[in-house]
């Protein structure tokens, strides 16, 4: 009898030995998943994913570009022209606009489009458009899968300016260049053209015009109106690297005070 009992302990014990291993292996074998799991797609693509590399101040100046970046697109009717740029969604004593790039502006209020996402929102009217000094904005109703930023606070002040647009200051800007996006591209101030327009060393492409310009504290401090087009003596040469800003303080924000009063 008792040599059956040792028997029945001894079976027992290999039993959960058994188990325990079998546990372990579970528990590693998850542990392994885990570790090695892919993240969703849209935790990638949150604004909010940004790299911690850079100041905090600066996180949280690309954060408020790719929050506020939007895609427009414009369209002739009569002539069939069409384009499709960037811009920047901001609020303005409860009321909602685009600022963007003149040049894009193809036809009426009708025909112009606010895009992201899938979501299309309705050109309410123009503004202003201005063409000498390259840009527009637009009304539009409130967008509620961006963040507006907001006019007069997100605009630089009385001497911030001048830090804004120091030598190689940090900005950002978030757009859609050849109708991807939205692309968020860094740059440095890089000096100062005659017209008090911002050369900033970066990238832009076709499609970039438009794109809100933020710096280092995330200020907003103009948009991106081209890139540099060089005389040599074996032509015109594109400078694609050099890229043309019109600084925030050339916009007459007084028409959109008065439209949002």
């Amino acid at each position: 009898m008792l040599g059956f009992l040792n028997k029945i302990k001894a079976a027992t014990r290999i039993v959960m030995a058994a188990s325990l291993s079998v546990l372990f292996i579970s528990l590693v074998f998850y542990s392994a998943m885990s570790v090695h799991s892919v993240p969703y797609r849209h935790q990638i693509q949150k604004d909010n994913n940004i790299s911690k590399y850079y100041p905090t101040s600066y996180q949280k100046a690309i954060k408020k570009s790719r929050e506020s970046a939007v895609q427009i697109l414009s369209m002739n009717p009569y002539k069939g022209f069409l384009s499709t740029f960037s811009g920047t969604y901001f609020e303005s004593f409860g009321s909602h606009f685009i600022v963007t790039v003149a040049h894009g502006i193809q036809g009426p209020c009708e025909h112009t489009k606010v895009l992201y996402d899938g979501d299309v929102y309705d050109c309410k009217k123009y503004i202003t458009v201005d063409n000498q000094i390259d840009y527009a904005i637009i009304q539009i109703d409130k967008m509620y899968n961006r963040k507006a930023i907001k006019i007069p606070r997100d605009v630089p002040k009385n001497k911030q300016w001048i830090l804004s647009y120091s030598i190689l200051n940090k900005l950002v800007y978030t757009g859609y260049p050849n109708t991807i996006g939205p692309l968020t591209i860094s740059g440095e101030v890089a000096g100062y053209a005659t017209s008090q327009y911002i050369y900033m060393i970066s990238y832009a492409w076709q499609g970039s015009s438009g794109s809100g310009v933020f710096d280092s504290n995330g200020k907003f401090v103009g948009h991106v109106v081209a890139v540099d087009v060089g005389q040599t003596e074996f032509g015109f040469q594109i400078l694609q690297n050099v890229v043309l800003v019109v600084p925030a303080f050339k916009i007459d924000w007084t028409k959109v005070i008065t439209e949002s009063e």
